[in-house]
């Protein structure tokens, strides 16, 4: 295992946490409004569409991994998400969402689920990691395998502390003009990972 990847694949996973994303907000409000306790059943189901995902594009990848053009394209797919996903960080003003009117009752195991498949975010994220990753850290099985534990382990402490921040931190995104400065620091973030991953073009995996 190429432990240098293994320290960029965190050094993503830390840059992707901090840019609040879909899951993120989602386990912040709903805990703001309901108790951290409320979040449990989210988060159950937010893991099984996570792994869900993560499986689908890593046996893709390594699929299509001797074909240049196939990563090429699921490179730039990956490039595409990620972009839409730096405008929408600028343009989002989270005083504009009322929370009382998006979220009826507590959400539950399904919901979670459902979001990992709509959530722009996420999809950028595990096609760039897939496509980077599989090999350097052990190829194969072995690589979707390790990805999916390394970020599964982060992702989830993170929602974690997205649960316990929402319970005593909601006001921060939705009164004032600090909750859209955040968002732009977050755009900002987002923006240079998104140079970064232009200027080291797709990656060629080889078996």
């Amino acid at each position: 295992m190429d432990t240098v990847a293994l320290g960029e694949l965190l050094t993503l996973l830390a840059i992707g946490l901090i840019t609040p994303g879909p899951n993120a907000l989602t386990c912040f409000a709903h805990s703001g409004m309901f108790g951290p306790k409320a979040n449990v059943k989210l988060i159950a189901g937010m893991v099984i569409g996570f792994v869900t995902v993560e499986l689908t594009v890593g046996l893709l990848v390594d699929a299509v991994s001797d074909s240049s053009t196939a990563m090429t394209v699921l490179h730039w797919i990956g490039m595409a998400f990620l972009g839409a996903m730096v405008v929408a960080m600028f343009r989002f003003d989270p005083t504009s969402v009322e929370v009382e009117k998006n979220i009826e009752g507590v959400l539950g195991i399904k919901v979670g689920i459902g979001m990992q498949f709509v959530n722009g975010k996420e999809w950028a994220f595990v096609i760039i990691m897939m496509s980077q990753f599989i090999e350097p850290l052990g190829g194969g099985m072995t690589g979707i395998a390790t990805i999916i534990f390394v970020t599964l382990t982060v992702c989830l402490g993170a929602m974690i502390l997205w649960t316990v921040a929402g319970a005593r931190l909601n006001h921060l995104f939705t009164e004032g003009p600090a909750g859209k400065r955040i968002f732009q620091v977050c755009g900002l973030l987002l923006g240079l990972l998104w140079v970064a991953f232009l200027v080291q073009g797709p990656a060629t995996i080889t078996s």
